[in-house]
């Protein structure tokens, strides 16, 4: 759990490597459409700091998350948001940098996105008009979380059934909490997600990307 510089430098290698796309569905085509941008907006590597504890050592690392390209085989153009272990089991818990409860939470969503114009000709200025008006939305198509505190085993975890779901993704808001949150961690846009299930289990994650999609 603990983040020496060296760990840093290899999660921002791994993650460039990992996301590297290939042929993006968007260039079989004659030109993205607005499904093509907002899906490809969302994807990159990104980190968040956490700090847990164990006994009375404390220790600060990341939690990982991976927004890339679906299978191609997909009757959808999709995202894979990968959610990956904490790895802080026989921890007391796992806190932001704010000092609230933060959750495990393992597993992966597939997404896509519905736009309100999807035959319009300017979809890259549609793209940036939704942006300033707030988080983008996506669909959530299929994916399980394995949702709990991060003291506990992994298979020990509630799993919950996103299927249907809503995923939001925005712009973090300088000085605002989830910027404080995440302020003192290097990388590249600062986005906040949220994901809902149809049971409102809500996971909320502020994000600092840390490796190109």
């Amino acid at each position: 759990m603990s983040l020496p510089p060296a760990a840093i430098a290899s999660l921002l290698l791994v993650a460039s490597l990992a996301i590297a796309p290939a042929l993006s569905v968007a260039q079989t085509r004659s030109g993205p459409d607005a499904v093509d941008l907002a899906l490809a907006w969302s994807r990159g590597a990104f980190a968040s700091p956490v700090v847990c504890r164990f006994g009375e050592r404390a220790e600060r690392g990341l939690r990982r998350v991976l927004i890339a390209t679906g299978p191609r085989t997909s009757e959808q153009r999709v995202n894979r948001v990968q959610f990956f272990d904490l790895d802080a089991t026989g921890s007391t818990g796992c806190l932001d940098e704010l000092g609230a409860q933060e959750p495990n939470v393992i597993g992966t969503l597939y997404v896509t996105h519905k736009s309100r114009r999807p035959h319009s000709d300017t979809p890259e200025r549609d793209l940036k008009q939704d942006l300033a008006r707030g988080p983008l939305e996506y669909e959530i198509v299929s994916g399980r979380l394995r949702v709990g505190p991060a003291s506990q085993p992994s298979d020990a975890l509630r799993d919950v059934d996103f299927a249907g779901g809503t995923l939001r993704i925005g712009v973090i808001e300088p000085n605002s909490d989830d910027a404080r949150r995440i302020g003192d961690l290097p990388g590249l846009r600062q986005l906040r997600l949220e994901a809902i299930a149809d049971d409102d289990t809500h996971v909320v994650v502020p994000l600092v990307e840390v490796g190109r999609r």
